[in-house]
């Protein structure tokens, strides 16, 4: 744009600059045509386009999903903090809440405090979990410490809580692995069937367990969700569910959470038991 307003300055210039009454009105009209095409000859560059308006996407967290019997759950809400089950107010500063199949609401307020319903059970808690049916919950503390039906379980290093069964499954500084009170063993690794609760466990030796029962050195094993079954392969590539053999010369195998253990043997084959 400033490059075309000079050419247009000096144009108009050169020609205000020049005695009129010198000017034939031939030559006065060729100069105007000259300025006019100079005008039409400076190129202006396009305006480039105006980027859109990218909206970003709310991120909606999915609900989890719930139990294929799970008639009393409540409908909860919350209104300006104060929270509400079924329309009738548990209190107020409400922050989070998990509410299980048998009508039970467990809440938590702005400032930590824990509470069953409308009563409180803990404060300064960090984190909680609900089972599905009954009453049991599961929270730790600011300072690491589990509790569970009342009891102080003392600082874990890590824990699940099986929301289908309502245990609690946890692991403490030490190494010691431990199903609500119940010590299973001193623990390198664990997993927890989500439906069952039974914990499948390997020891630092690299002998697995399912529960309180030893199973046998393991290469690698898998538990099944639903059924809380064991399979597992040790160095020979023999192949177990639970304690009994089913298979040999495995290559390859995997465990569906309804308790089918499939798997392929060295030739190809595909077994299931």
């Amino acid at each position: 744009m400033t490059t075309r307003t000079a050419i247009l300055s000096v144009a108009a210039l050169s020609l205000l600059s020049a005695p009129l009454h010198a000017e034939s009105s031939e030559s006065l009209r060729q100069k105007a045509d000259n300025l006019s095409a100079t005008f039409d000859s400076v190129a202006v560059p396009p305006r480039s386009p105006a980027k859109p308006l990218v909206r970003r996407a709310r991120l909606i967290p999915r609900p989890e999903p719930l139990p294929e019997n799970c008639a009393n759950l409540p409908v909860v809400s919350m209104r300006n903090g104060e929270i509400f089950k079924n329309g009738a107010s548990l209190g107020r500063n409400a922050s989070t809440y998990q509410a299980n199949c048998d009508g039970l609401v467990v809440w938590q307020d702005h400032y930590g405090d824990l509470y069953r319903d409308s009563q409180k059970i803990a404060d300064r808690v960090s984190q909680y979990d609900v089972a599905w049916h009954g009453d049991a919950v599961a929270w730790k503390d600011l300072s690491g410490g589990l509790h569970f039906g009342g009891d102080d379980l003392g600082r874990v290093e890590s824990y699940i809580f099986v929301k289908y069964t309502g245990d609690v499954v946890w692991k403490d500084s030490w190494g010691d692995l431990y199903r609500n009170r119940e010590k299973l063993g001193r623990a390198s690794n664990y997993v927890v069937a989500a439906r069952t609760g039974d914990v499948a466990w390997q020891d630092s030796f690299g002998t697995l367990h399912r529960n309180d029962v030893e199973l046998g050195r393991s290469q690698s094993w898998q538990i099944a969700d639903r059924t809380g079954d064991v399979g597992w392969l040790d160095s020979f590539r023999n192949l177990y569910k639970n304690g009994a053999k089913v298979g040999t010369d495995v290559s390859q195998f995997s465990f569906r959470e309804d308790g089918k253990l499939i798997w392929v043997d060295s030739w190809g084959n595909t077994h299931s038991a």
